[in-house]
């Protein structure tokens, strides 16, 4: 039998093969773990990536049919009329619930503009659906005298029984086509705008009187949006007194409409600032309203959500204001 005689030299290679294998295995365990950290996505950067569906004013209004699948009745049709508080008492609310969740989703084919944004199914166990933003870019646009620069010069409210409601009661005005009663029943509810300083119509005689001041009148663009939710009605004072209300014309004149109206929940009433003197406030070049089934939607970059949801109390989607700045 040979002997075997352990030298330096087999020792030094034995070691050498032991630190190979040591650090091999470190190596795979390591790779294994970045593997794994590069598969688990960051469940907040995953709810907070959304697109956000961008439409014109000009484009058709989506249906509101979301009651159809809705099981908690948030959501319900517009047969749904709530009445009997003409009084200005408080009315009941309905349940409203905002989940995020991680969702993909398809911009408008007509908008090639998308943005980072958050939605979700809105506690109703329906899948999440995108949330919608229209604005008045591009829309009414000319030539002047008073608004060279074709800032928003003011701002209406129209109300009916349809969907259809146009402006024809308000030459030069432009109709944005989101029922801010969405998903809530009640009236159909919508926010008009124009550029036109000449087809600026309003208040004109006390109380109320507004449209003829040079302060806050005809001449004057927007330069804000203020919206006051109210338990009982009807509306309160203005803000200030530089910030007339965003008004609705009926048979009887000029006057502050409800946006809840037909739909329970907070009586929610809308100002627009509209004070010469204060340059610290900035001029309003376009408007849009953004809705969707979560509470932290957001509309696309270089504009400002106004924080009120115009549908508070009242269930349906989450609707707000918002305004770009000149």
């Amino acid at each position: 039998m040979r002997k075997r005689t352990f030298t330096l030299e087999t020792g030094s290679m034995l070691t050498r093969l032991l630190l190979f294998v040591l650090l091999s295995t470190t190596v795979f365990l390591w790779s294994c773990e970045k593997a794994e950290e590069a598969v688990q996505p960051d469940a907040k950067a995953l709810a907070a990536k959304q697109v956000l569906k961008i439409k014109s004013a000009t484009e058709k209004e989506d249906k509101d049919i979301t009651y159809k699948t809705d099981k908690t009745g948030q959501y319900v049709s517009k047969d749904v009329q709530v009445t009997g508080f003409e009084d200005g008492s408080e009315r009941p609310t309905r349940p409203k619930k905002s989940i995020e969740a991680a969702s993909t989703m398809s911009s408008d084919p007509l908008c090639p503009y998308s943005t980072d944004c958050t939605g979700g199914g809105g506690g109703t166990g329906i899948p999440p659906s995108p949330p919608t933003f229209v604005s008045s870019e591009s829309i009414g646009e000319g030539s002047y005298y008073y608004n060279s620069r074709n800032l928003i010069q003011d701002l209406k409210i129209i109300k009916g029984s349809s969907s259809s409601i146009g402006t024809s009661d308000l030459p030069g005005y432009y109709k944005i086509p989101v029922d801010l009663n969405k998903g809530a029943g009640g009236k159909y509810i919508y926010l008009c705008f124009t550029r036109n300083p000449e087809r600026v119509v309003g208040s004109s005689s006390n109380p109320g009187a507004w449209v003829n001041d040079e302060r806050i009148g005809w001449k004057v663009p927007v330069r804000g949006i203020v919206v006051k939710p109210q338990s009982i009605g009807p509306a309160n004072s203005w803000p200030n007194l530089w910030t007339p209300p965003i008004e609705m014309k009926d048979p009887l004149g000029f006057h502050c409409p409800d946006l809840n109206d037909g739909a329970g929940g907070k009586y929610i009433y809308a100002y627009q600032q509209k004070d010469s003197w204060d340059t610290s406030l900035p001029l309003v070049k376009e408007v849009g309203v953004l809705y969707g089934s979560s509470s932290s939607i957001q509309p696309p970059p270089g504009w400002v959500r106004i924080p009120q949801d115009l549908n508070e109390g009242a269930g349906g989607d989450y609707i707000y204001f918002c305004v770009k700045f000149y």
